[in-house]
């Protein structure tokens, strides 16, 4: 990978100077955040003073007023409520923490996950059909899905059954005819990155009247569904910036408190413990949600995360543990019968025998590997499912928009999304998404990876800490690494453990997917690399890529 610095630096100019006056920072620290953008120094309050002062008021958000109204009235009338969440860990945690709020305010509520397999994303009138003839509900509420789901609202209505839609995803030409649509896209919200998870959040907020600010009661129970809203919004790589930065960093800080018996199993299964990263989440916690879904329904999860029952929580986290191990097991495989990713603007590959569940991780790891736009795709009754993945500056939604006369089904964010269409337009959907990925890139090498310098130039861990939350949006750390290995040895499948002349801490390498040739004593090596600091085994650099020249 070609690479420079993730900011130029003016000649003799302390750029961040500034920002580690006004909130004492060690230089290194206020230059990291300087790299990432960051000017002016009140940028840092939501990271460095995260009070809730400063989140934003619930009531701004659109649909909020409306949908508080219906769901207390559904309360003060005993109707039946039925939370219609997602599979994947963000409307997993978005459906754990609206029920949780419903039954403080003693709500009659349930839940319902759609199956990955047999129903797919969003609303569905089967599943509607099936809800109203089995649990009679009066009222749903949707978390982190529905806002296309028009027709499936409208159906509802005709069997009697009232929604309030709760959202992110992108909007369709017209809404649902729900009692309420809450959406950070809809006006002018200050926070339009919430993810599905944050959405329910703020309406929990406002549910529970703890505006502008929380009273000390209501405080403690908001942070412990904060824990729900860090987890469901790195997961689902929100930017964490703003307000989201506010809400993540104290989720951060309450799971390192005391945690129910469910997310404790789940914590140590991750072998994480006290002060949390939001990288922790993404790689330790939020995956281990995400095979539930993967893997087939994700109800389990949802169970996991609300139960206060010890003896509960044992077997449903054998469960998740042991979806988590037949996922991984199914991605290796999978990684290994698809060709390399070509040289195409868009690389679009069909296995009929791939897994469903694992090929958006696959989208990923291909994307990452040729910095272009990928698609993975299985075959299911002649019809083709696919997951689409795209790095920053390509747009799917622009790219569905053009594969729209060959699809049958599509939608998702900028750089996720999902389509699907009949096997036999393969050619012409590739074509469609190959003609648009090469206009979205016309120009446009692929770019350097960005660096904050050398391992020097970074702080300790409880330095680093204090910037977190650390992701989408505000980039972990990222250092060059360079010198000749002292020594090196292999554990587990294709990884590396490494010692480099003159860095006291070693090099963690998880070399599966990009198989370079294990470095030797001797050897030169230059990389990029992560720290990572932990309580158990102190610090360590993970690395990221193998580093070519620097660029301008």
């Amino acid at each position: 990978m070609p690479w420079r610095l993730r900011r130029s630096i003016p000649a003799g100019q302390v750029p961040w100077k500034n920002l580690a006056e006004a909130w004492e920072l060690d230089p290194r620290l206020a230059r990291l955040a300087w790299l990432r953008g960051v000017d002016r120094s009140e940028d840092l309050a939501w990271r460095l003073d995260p009070s809730w002062a400063r989140s934003t008021d619930p009531h701004l958000l659109p649909g909020v007023d409306q949908a508080v109204a219906r769901i207390r009235r559904a309360i003060d009338n005993r109707e039946r409520i039925v939370v219609y969440g997602d599979y994947d860990v963000d409307g997993v945690t978005a459906t754990a923490l609206l029920v949780r709020t419903l039954e403080k305010l003693g709500a009659e509520a349930s839940f319902f996950i759609p199956n990955r397999f047999s129903d797919g994303y969003g609303l569905h009138l089967d599943c509607i059909q099936e809800l109203k003839a089995t649990r009679q509900p009066q009222l749903l509420i949707s978390v982190d899905c529905g806002v296309r789901s028009v027709a499936e609202v409208a159906a509802s209505l005709e069997l009697g059954l009232d929604w309030v839609i709760t959202d992110h995803h992108a909007l369709g030409a017209v809404l649902p005819a729900a009692s309420a649509v809450v959406h950070p896209h809809l006006g002018d919200y200050s926070n339009p990155f919430l993810a599905g998870v944050g959405v329910a959040f703020k309406l929990a907020q406002a549910l529970l009247g703890a505006v502008p600010q929380p009273s000390a009661a209501d405080a403690g129970f908001l942070d412990g569904l904060l824990k729900l809203v860090a987890i469901g919004t790195v997961a689902d790589m929100m930017p964490l910036v703003g307000e989201n930065a506010l809400l993540v960093r104290r989720g951060l800080a309450s799971l390192a408190g005391r945690n129910g018996p469910g997310l404790a199993a789940l914590l140590r299964a991750a072998k994480k413990e006290g002060s949390l990263g939001a990288q922790d989440i993404a790689f330790g916690v939020a995956p281990r949600l995400n095979a539930v879904g993967r893997m087939g329904g994700a109800e389990d999860a949802v169970r996991l995360l609300l139960t206060r029952d010890e003896a509960e929580a044992a077997p449903l986290m054998a469960r998740v543990e042991a979806l988590n191990l037949e996922r991984r097991a199914i991605q290796r495989d999978l990684s290994d019968l698809l060709p390399s990713p070509d040289d195409t603007a868009f690389d679009l590959v069909l296995e009929p025998t791939a897994h469903k569940g694992v090929i958006g991780i696959l989208a990923g790891q291909r994307m990452r590997a040729s910095g272009r736009p990928a698609g993975v795709c299985t075959l299911i009754e002649g019809v083709a499912h696919c997951s689409l993945r795209a790095p920053e500056g390509y747009d799917l939604g622009e790219l569905l928009a053009l594969a729209q006369p060959f699809i049958l089904s599509g939608g998702g964010h900028r750089v996720a999304a999902g389509l699907s269409f009949e096997a036999p337009r393969l050619a012409f959907v590739r074509q469609a998404l190959q003609r648009g990925a090469a206009a979205q890139a016309l120009g446009r090498e692929r770019p350097p990876l960005l660096l904050d310098g050398g391992p020097v130039e970074l702080p300790g861990d409880a330095e680093l800490a204090r910037l977190e939350p650390f992701g989408q949006g505000f980039a972990p750390p990222l250092a060059c690494v360079s010198g000749q290995v002292e020594a090196c040895g292999a554990f587990g499948a294709d990884h590396w453990k490494l010692r480099m002349a003159g860095l006291q801490d070693p090099l963690t390498w998880f070399a599966g997917s990009s198989r370079p040739t294990l470095p030797k004593p001797g050897d030169p090596l230059r990389v990029a690399a992560t720290p990572q600091g932990s309580a158990r085994w102190g610090r360590s650099w993970l690395v990221d890529s193998l580093l070519g020249e620097a660029v301008p």
